[in-house]
Parts: C-alpha cells; sequence; structure tokens
C-alpha cells in the first residue's frame, strides 16, 4: 500500500569520481561580469523585456532601467523602475503599474513618447554592469497617480432576513491596475485604512462588491482583539489597491456592532484540519478565484507583474501544444506558478512550481483543469501521493528504475515504490527537508549512468529518486 509521505533516506550509488560543472563561488570577483541582452515585445498597452538567464554565482540580481533622454541609461546613474533579485526571472512587463525612482522623468511613462530601455545587472563585489539598449516608444495608457477610484461603502443590517452582521457594498472599480480590495476596521482610527490599520478580508475578484462581517475570520494586525464585541462601535473602511504600490482608502462608516448568532464562542476561523483537506481547500479557493484569502495567508500583496512575467517565462509553454486552454484554467495555473498556496510551496520558486505542473502534464498527458486535478499538483507539490494514478507513466518509471538499479522494481518495498512515484509524478522535497550536496552527488550518478546531465523535467525526477528514495542495488 503507498505509503502517504516518502522517506527521505539519502542513497548514493557507488560512481568514480566525477566532477559537476558549477557557478563560480558567491564570493567569487573578476573580471568576468556577463553583460545582460535584452529584447522586447511591444504590446498594445505595454512593453514586455526580456533578457538571457545570467548563470554567474556572484550575479545579485537586475535592474530595470529608463531614460528620457540618456542614450546610455546605467543604474544608479538614471535611477530604475525595478529591482529584481529573482536572478532566474529574466523579463519584465512595463505598464505603468509602477513609478519610477529617481529618473528624468516623471514618475510614469507618457504615451506615444520615446524612451531608452536598458538592464543593469548588479553583481556582489559592488559590479554592475549595463546591458545593450533599446529606443522604443511607450504605447500603454499614460497613468495619473491621483486618478484612481476611491471605494464608497454602504453598510446594512437586517437580522430579521437572516442578515448577522454588518453586511458593507460598494460599486465595482473598473481599472486596468485594480489589484484588491482590502476590508479595514477600526476601534480609534476614525480614517482607517490598509496597511496602518490591518485589514479583515482581501478581495482579489474585482466583480465582488460586498462583504458581510459577521466575526467568521479574525482580524490581522488591527488596534482591538482579533474579533468585534457586541454593543461596540467601529469605523468600517475599504481600501482599493492598484499596480504594486499605490493604495486607496475609501469614505469611512461609523457603526455599532450587532452580535451575530453565531460567533458566541468567537471560533478560530482556521481550524486545524488535516493536511489533505487543506490541500484540497487550497485548490477550491483557487478555482473560485478566492486568490485574496491564500495571499492573506502567505502574507503576500497581489502582484499583476510577477503574474505577466510569470505566464510569458512558464505558462505559455505549458499550454503551446494544448489545443485549448481555458482562461480560468490559465489564471489557477499562473496563479500557482506566481505565490504557491501553502508555506511550503511559496518557499518554492516560480520555476520549481512550474515544474511540478510540468510532472504533471508529463504523468496524465494534460494539464490539471478540476478540483481534483489541482488537489494532485499540491500534494506533488508537498511530496505527497497523487490520488490519480497514471499505469503508462509507473511503466516508465520501472523502466528507468531497471537501467538504474539493474533489477526490477518491487511495489510491496517501500524505497522501490518511493523510487518509482519520485519518477512517474515528480513528488518534490519539502524545503526544509532538500539536502543540496546530497543532490549534487545524485547529478553525478545520473550522469554516470545516463553519460549527460539531467535537461528535462522527466530527467530532474529521476535525479530526485536516485538522491532520495532509498533504493539500492
Amino acid at each position: 500500500m503507498k505509503k502517504l509521505i516518502f522517506s527521505f533516506i539519502i542513497t548514493i550509488l557507488v560512481i568514480p569520481n566525477i566532477g559537476l560543472a558549477t557557478n563560480p563561488p558567491v564570493d567569487a570577483c573578476d573580471d568576468n561580469y556577463p553583460i545582460p541582452t535584452i529584447t522586447a515585445d511591444i504590446n498594445t498597452n505595454n512593453i514586455v523585456l526580456s533578457w538571457d538567464e545570467i548563470n554567474h554565482g556572484n550575479l545579485s540580481g537586475y535592474k530595470v532601467v529608463i531614460s528620457k533622454n540618456d542614450s546610455t541609461p546605467v543604474y544608479p546613474t538614471n535611477g530604475y523602475l525595478a529591482w529584481i533579485t529573482d536572478t532566474s526571472n529574466t523579463s519584465y512587463v512595463v505598464d505603468n503599474s509602477s513609478s519610477y525612482h529617481n529618473g528624468d522623468f516623471d514618475s510614469y511613462l507618457e504615451e506615444g513618447e520615446g524612451y531608452y530601455f536598458s538592464v543593469t545587472a548588479v553583481y556582489g563585489c559592488g559590479e554592475k554592469v549595463a546591458g545593450n539598449v533599446l529606443n522604443l516608444i511607450y504605447p500603454g495608457d499614460s497613468v495619473n497617480p491621483i486618478s484612481y477610484p476611491l471605494p464608497e461603502i454602504t453598510a446594512s443590517y437586517d437580522p430579521e432576513e437572516g442578515v448577522f452582521g454588518i453586511l458593507l457594498e460598494w460599486e465595482m472599480i473598473d481599472h486596468s491596475q485594480f489589484n484588491g480590495y482590502k476590508i479595514v476596521i477600526s476601534k480609534n482610527d476614525s480614517t482607517p485604512e490598509y496597511p496602518a490599520n490591518g485589514y479583515l478580508k482581501y478581495i482579489t475578484d474585482p466583480t465582488t462588491t460586498g462583504y458581510l462581517i459577521n466575526n467568521s475570520r479574525a482580524y490581522h494586525n488591527g488596534d482591538f482583539g482579533s474579533y468585534l464585541e457586541e454593543g461596540e462601535d467601529y469605523y468600517f473602511s475599504v481600501t482599493a489597491l492598484y499596480g504594486s504600490e499605490v493604495k486607496v482608502p475609501g469614505n469611512v462608516l461609523h457603526l455599532t456592532y450587532q452580535k451575530n448568532d453565531t460567533d458566541d464562542d468567537n471560533p478560530d476561523p482556521r481550524p486545524q484540519v488535516d493536511p489533505l483537506i487543506e490541500m484540497r481547500n487550497n485548490a477550491e479557493r483557487l478555482l473560485n478565484s478566492e486568490l485574496g484569502d491564500i495571499l492573506a495567508e502567505l502574507q503576500e500583496l497581489r502582484d499583476k507583474v510577477r503574474e505577466q512575467a510569470n505566464e510569458i517565462k512558464y505558462l505559455r509553454s505549458l499550454v503551446t501544444d494544448i489545443n485549448s486552454v481555458a482562461q480560468s484554467v490559465r489564471d489557477t495555473l499562473n496563479q500557482f506558478i506566481t505565490y504557491g498556496v501553502d508555506q511550503n510551496t511559496e518557499k518554492m520558486g516560480a520555476g520549481e512550481r512550474a515544474s511540478v505542473i510540468h510532472s504533471y502534464k508529463a504523468a496524465y498527458g494534460k494539464l490539471p483543469e478540476s478540483e481534483n486535478e489541482i488537489t494532485d499538483v499540491i500534494k506533488i507539490a508537498n511530496g505527497r501521493w497523487p490520488s490519480k494514478i497514471s499505469t503508462s507513466s509507473e511503466n516508465k518509471a520501472k523502466l528507468a528504475f531497471k537501467k538504474i538499479y539493474l533489477r526490477d522494481s518491487n511495489m510491496s518495498d517501500s524505497n522501490d515504490n518511493a523510487a518509482i512515484t519520485l519518477m512517474a509524478y515528480g513528488l518534490k522535497q519539502k524545503a526544509e527537508n532538500r539536502n543540496l550536496d546530497s543532490e549534487r552527488e545524485g547529478i553525478k550518478t545520473f550522469k554516470y549512468i545516463y553519460g549527460y546531465l539531467p535537461n528535462t523535467t522527466e530527467e530532474w525526477n529521476v535525479m530526485q529518486a536516485i538522491t532520495y528514495s532509498g533504493a539500492t542495488r
């Protein structure tokens, strides 16, 4: 019978001492600093800058640089638009969702105006290397920071209709840079806003225009306890979020909280549940556009620029050979790639989360769409056996097993079972259980057996099985 979680037993085959090509050590200081080379895709409302990934152990990150008048812009002389510390991220969407820092133009680009674009690579030794320059006309809408709509709320309370608590409602905000609503409450501040006064609920769906406050969830970082008290007065408001920086608080209502007939004991809004149930709940929230709840638990804000960059870098390659993929599925997968859904998947990089979906696609010949399938993706990312079996993938894994271990697998043996499952479905190690030294040895073993380094998702899954399954010859 398959175990829920595979054992993390590290086994290395006896092989010759084969050296691996590695990045320079982090403290290396030399004159060989790669130069970023950028290209651009000009769309209706934005410019997508892309560049080749720089493989250098001393790379700290990239600065996206723009100038109106300087034809050779470089950081720090010409300021910067974005500071990208994820060195595997090799694209950025320029769309006026963020203001420019210390440039020779106002904080936002003007539609129809020409600018010089470049990327500066920043290295740990203090070296800053500017890439090539593109002279492009910005196509997007001009942005006036004061033009962001503010949410106007109203409130109602009608226990005779079964509504216990305070129902806040507002008009839908239709704005290209809208990022979500934060429900804000304060006991003492008459002008509450996020983030100064914390928040009750983070809503990312722009079509959601109401929220019932009834003590069904705890408040985050407020000036009162986690729950409202019957008969007490509070200040209520909604803050609208735009881009990655702009937060616009709406009007304020001073109201008395009326008791909810279900909040006698102020229940914990997040009771302890079985991890498998939590995984299914997260899958349901992703599919139901409840990203805000996930981000609230991860203590993150939505970043549409990251979502756009990850769609370009990861999602497009996932759907290239699929005839039709619903937009809702694209959104779900891209949100998983961008943010993860729990503390473990949050610690992964976007590339590793994308590889989980690649593994699912390789195992089942399709992208995950249903709640059960998204749940299996989350299980795989957390090192759990998926519920759905792929006989063809397991048979393929058994052939690889025989090549590696020179014998047939015994599925009654827990280590053999773990090896087959790792290879067939790409189960990931939890971040705290990874051993990079052992993985380097696993790569050596893979190269000794196959004659080349792992490259595809399936080959990396084989390397993981060699490293972590505990199977032996």
